[in-house]
């Protein structure tokens, strides 16, 4: 192979010259009140939790967070984009600003304070007016980054918002893949993936606490649901995920990451009756794996005989029961042949390599759906 040349200081300047963002940073400072104003009045938008994931810091964390406005020390600035004249997008800081609006809207009580253990138990209205002036007086830094433009150089804005967030979440608790996608694609297409999560049939299967019975009418959060490893990443919208990615065979390319983001991307702004005919398609090959296999849905037994989930089962059973999907009636009616079959090709340690291992190429990806389909359909 011949030896790569070395750019030129010239070629690099020219690269410097090219490359580099039309970006604008403002700073500014905004009082409490402020912040609370601007979210309600969504000055600055994407602040909930289904915006670059759900909320990571437990109440205790929120409640130091406010002890160190109380007193006074440094907080990290806040990070806004502005994609509108005077509309802005939260890049960073959404954990720090939510625990800011929720604390006045007196969301939750305080616990685990160290300095101000005097005010533990209290919410917002329960602390005396010196201190609720107190903090009203305190301020937040944000910096705005505004994308400039030139005759010569019109920057894809969505391309510079997608490597600012990805930079600027480098640190810290680094967003994972879902987490990103679903700021970066944040559309018609991931509301529909976050409820879709939800599905009592997939959270059962998934073995993730009921959000029926573990969200309140607030929104709050129980513990369980909370620190589900499948729920508090968003990894549990990745599964939902994985079955709209994998189902055509086009898309089946490059890594999976890149499946899974091609796949998002494109359904972004699905219109209402293709998300409908996303969310029955969804929930029926749900269904119907539970009507086959039942508790062992997506689940191999492992040396001891215990039956584990498994990601990639899930990925090809979804996928051959949707290529299977109009002889349905008749995989209800032989399941026990069905997952005879299954197990047989389980037994089969070449197969089991693919199937429950860990290659992940897009030719193991086909070869894992093709071997369990053909495992299914020679059931029938």
């Amino acid at each position: 192979m011949p030896k790569k040349r070395k750019p030129t200081v010239p070629e690099l300047e020219k690269k410097f010259s090219e490359t580099a963002f039309r970006l604008t940073q403002e700073r500014s400072d905004f009082l409490l009140p402020q912040v609370k104003e601007f979210v309600t009045q969504r000055k600055w938008i994407n602040l909930r939790p289904e915006y670059q994931r759900r909320t990571v810091w437990d109440d205790q964390k929120r409640s130091l967070f406010i002890e160190s406005l109380l007193l006074n020390v440094p907080i990290p600035p806040v990070f806004l984009y502005e994609w509108e004249l005077s509309r802005y997008e939260v890049m960073d800081g959404q954990q720090r600003l939510n625990a800011i609006v929720d604390f006045y809207d007196n969301g939750f009580p305080l616990r685990g304070l160290e300095r101000w253990h005097e005010i533990n138990g209290s919410r917002f209205r329960d602390l005396p007016e010196t201190l609720q002036r107190g903090l009203d007086r305190r301020r937040i830094s944000a910096t705005v980054l505004v994308v400039g433009s030139t005759e010569d150089a019109k920057p894809d804005r969505g391309d510079i918002r997608k490597l600012v967030f990805e930079r600027l979440n480098t640190g810290g608790q680094q967003l994972n893949a879902q987490e990103l996608r679903n700021c970066l694609f944040a559309g018609s297409f991931n509301e529909l993936l976050i409820k879709l999560s939800s599905d009592p049939v997939f959270t059962a299967t998934w073995k993730i606490p009921s959000h029926q019975d573990h969200i309140d009418k607030h929104g709050k959060v129980a513990d369980d649901l909370r620190k589900n490893s499948l729920y508090k990443r968003m990894l549990d919208c990745e599964l939902v995920l994985r079955f709209f990615a994998l189902r055509e065979q086009s898309n089946i390319r490059g890594s999976v990451k890149v499946m899974l983001d091609r796949a998002m991307e494109k359904r972004q702004n699905a219109t209402p009756a293709e998300i409908a005919t996303f969310e029955a398609d969804f929930k029926e090959r749900v269904r119907l794996a539970q009507e086959v296999f039942g508790a062992k849905s997506f689940c191999f037994p492992d040396k001891h005989g215990d039956w584990q989930l498994s990601q990639p089962l899930y990925d090809a059973v979804m996928v051959a029961l949707d290529r299977l999907w109009d002889k349905r009636k008749g995989l209800v009616r032989s399941k026990a042949k069905v997952m005879q079959s299954l197990e047989h090709l389980f037994k089969d340690e070449a197969a089991f390599e693919v199937i429950a291992g860990k290659p992940n190429t897009a030719k193991a990806v086909i070869k894992r759906m093709t071997l369990v389909t053909n495992a299914i359909s020679s059931a029938l």
